[in-house]
């Protein structure tokens, strides 16, 4: 197993603020010139893992930010999957203002910021009638985050897939009222 995955191993069992180069090199049975020849110090570990995940998000999201594909529904699911995935991880790089984590919590701000400006641009180009698409696109990705922090944070052993099921669709739900779209088809809703 790898630094990075037997880290973010430990953050399913350790917060953020308890985990320790030295407790991780315990755990891996590796001494400490072994981690720190390959990262500068845990922040750039973590920060490392995190880029990572984020990847894979952008990946997940990136057919339906990018307007290749229409339906909202299966890449909405697929980003909640990847953070619920690595949920430990999410959950303690948003915590990272804690002691010395400063590089690895100005990462998330800015994934967030990405999140932000990828989901405003695609509501600008593909939904014009939506009134105030910053506003939108913030208020849908804070929704998101929150739910994910709070439900997902534990990981995939602390979500039934009927709870993830429950959450993705309710998520769905609110995006489309917002985008003002018809479910499962993403047509605008007919105006009265």
């Amino acid at each position: 197993m790898s630094l990075l995955s037997a880290l973010e191993n430990l953050l399913l069992t350790t917060p953020i603020d308890k985990v320790t180069v030295g407790r991780l090199c315990r755990q891996q049975g590796v001494s400490r010139s072994t981690f720190y020849r390959q990262f500068d110090s845990l922040d750039d570990a973590l920060d490392q893992l995190f880029q990572s995940v984020i990847t894979e998000m952008v990946a997940a999201g990136d057919p339906w930010l990018s307007g290749a594909d229409l339906r909202l529904e299966p890449h909405l699911r697929a980003v909640y999957r990847a953070y619920l995935n690595h949920g430990p991880l999410m959950r303690a790089v948003a915590d990272a203002e804690m002691g010395e984590l400063k590089a690895t919590s100005q990462h998330y701000r800015e994934m967030m910021a990405m999140w932000d400006e990828a989901v405003t641009r695609r509501l600008s180009d593909s939904y014009p009638w939506v009134d105030k698409p910053e506003m939108v696109s913030h208020a849908l990705n804070a929704a998101g985050e929150r739910i994910m922090y709070y439900d997902f944070g534990g990981g995939p052993t602390h979500v039934t897939d009927e709870d993830f099921d429950a959450t993705a669709q309710i998520m769905y739900s609110m995006w489309c009222s917002a985008l003002g779209i018809e479910q499962g088809s993403e047509k605008q809703i007919a105006q009265r």
